[in-house]
């Protein structure tokens, strides 16, 4: 399993990935078992959003955004398709940060014209 970041303002949370438009046509839902991860199912493939608590260990990458009181989503996820089609979705906010975990800290739409590198 991969991960990385998502990094919004305080308004930026879980609400903003469960409303997509697209999660109509695939399963998702909130994983009872721990609190404050929800899940989007693609059958074979799926997508877990947890929201993060403890900023502990991310003031570097907190150092690289424009918010005063960030909010930071990991996502973990089995492939990487999935991962582009919830990322280029229009009514996901635009005005976020993705973190690849791998030194690269930038806003989401210039994430997806790198082609979003998550290696």
């Amino acid at each position: 399993m991969q991960w990385f970041f998502l990094i919004g303002s305080q308004t930026f949370n879980l609400e903003a990935i469960k409303n997509l438009k697209i999660l109509a046509d695939v399963t998702s839902y909130d994983v009872k078992q721990i609190p404050g991860r929800f899940c989007v199912d693609f059958g074979d493939e799926h997508i877990f959003f947890d929201r993060e608590v403890d900023l502990t260990g991310f003031e570097e990458t907190l150092s690289a955004v424009l918010f005063d009181n960030p909010t930071i989503i990991m996502v973990s996820f089995t492939s990487q398709k999935c991962v582009e089609t919830i990322l280029t979705q229009k009514d996901l906010p635009q005005d976020i940060y993705v973190d690849n975990d791998h030194g690269l800290v930038i806003p989401l739409n210039e994430f997806i014209l790198q082609g979003m590198p998550l290696n």
